[in-house]
Formats: C-alpha cells, structure tokens, sequence
C-alpha cells in the first residue's frame, strides 16, 4: 500500500462556527488516518484542492465522508 504524507491540509469552513469547524477538522483527519487508498495513486501531488458545499441539514458525519471521497476521488485524477 503506497504512503500518503500530507504536509499541510487546510480546511475553510464558510460561515460554519469554530467548534463546529474543529470538530470538522479532527474527523476529517481521524478518516485520512483511516482511509483505504486503494489502487494506483500518482507518484507525486503538490496540491490538492476540493470544494464540497454541504447540503442543507449535513452532519458532521456526513460532510467527513463526502470530503474524504472527493479527496480520494482527486488523489487518482492526479
């Protein structure tokens, strides 16, 4: 399984409350810990940037996960 060193991720919450954004924050990188990479991914991405708008009503849950996917989703378009 190929390693993922992340340097730097950044995450702009929008109109989302400092607690709410950390809380965010701490899921999201408890699921990069996590997240099966399976497949190729590309040798080498010097930067990677998403923009995922929540819908209305969207857990905290439910935001990690569509991050995580569309970060995966980028990390083998790269």
């Amino acid at each position: 399984m190929p390693e993922i060193h992340i340097e730097r991720l950044v995450l702009k919450a929008g109109a989302m409350d400092a607690r709410a954004a950390q809380r965010l924050a701490e899921h999201v990188a408890a699921g990069l810990e996590r997240a099966p990479l399976a497949g190729d991914l590309a040798q080498r991405a010097e930067l990677v940037r998403l923009q995922v708008r929540a819908a209305p009503g969207a857990t905290t849950d439910g935001l990690t996960e569509q991050i995580l996917t569309e970060l995966q989703r980028e990390l083998h378009r790269s």
